[in-house]
């Protein structure tokens, strides 16, 4: 079995210049060891969205990837075969933006956070941005009403990197990875990837600065804090 390659987990979120993006894309694609490689792109956090695909696969071709195929995963007559064929296919699995619980219910439809992980650990290379970033770590936070973090509640993501991460969020000031170390109670840390940035993660999960430095925030006690 191939050996994981490192996992590239970009903050995304405006005003990101396309060439600042692509510049981070041919940087994560470069792993793949292949000229222009096959990408298959998962949207399940944007719904498939076809306009936020082809913004995505423009984007992806000029880092230098081959083929780019969208994983159709949203309908309900989506063929969960034909998702794994072309997954399995790929050297790179891109995971999109948009609401993380949204696009972890779309995996988790399809039984594929487990066959995803089959693939990480056989060398297939994952990309993830905004929402795809927080799916490729291990929690997240949902509200039942957004006005009451007393209604705030942990969901499982793919577990990829053995960590947390929140990105481009501060103008809400990290409200969100703060919720959630709470409920993951002291000693529990996590990083906020801020705007435009971008880390990479080895196969123990030792997190790389690519693109500005990243928060730390930790669980203190039970009080969360940013940790120089």
């Amino acid at each position: 079995m191939m050996e994981p390659k490192p996992i590239y987990l970009l903050a995304g979120g405006p005003p990101r210049s396309p060439s600042g993006m692509v510049a981070c894309l041919r940087r994560a694609l470069k792993q793949c060891g292949k000229e222009k490689p096959r990408v298959a792109y998962i949207g399940t956090a944007s719904g498939d969205n076809a306009l936020f695909f082809a913004a995505i696969k423009a984007l992806l071709h000029e880092a230098g990837a081959g083929k780019v195929e969208l994983v159709h995963l949203v309908k309900p007559n989506s063929d969960t075969g034909a998702a794994k064929e072309a997954l399995e296919a790929s050297e790179a699995v891109f995971i999109s933006g948009g609401e993380v619980e949204d696009g972890m219910i779309g995996l988790a439809r399809h039984g594929l956070p487990a066959f995803l992980k089959e693939l990480y650990q056989g060398g297939t290379l994952f990309i993830g941005v905004s929402a795809g970033s927080i799916m490729l770590g291990t929690h997240w936070v949902r509200w039942a009403d957004p006005d009451d973090d007393a209604t705030a509640s942990l969901f499982d993501c793919l577990g990829f990197v053995p960590t947390v991460f929140d990105t481009h969020a501060e103008d809400e000031d990290w409200r969100e990875i703060k919720t959630a170390l709470r409920l993951m109670g002291p000693g529990a840390q996590g990083y906020g990837i801020p705007r435009d940035g971008m880390l990479s993660a080895d196969g123990e999960g030792r997190l790389t600065s690519l693109e500005k430095e990243p928060l730390r925030f930790v669980n203190d006690g039970g009080r969360v804090v940013f940790s120089e």
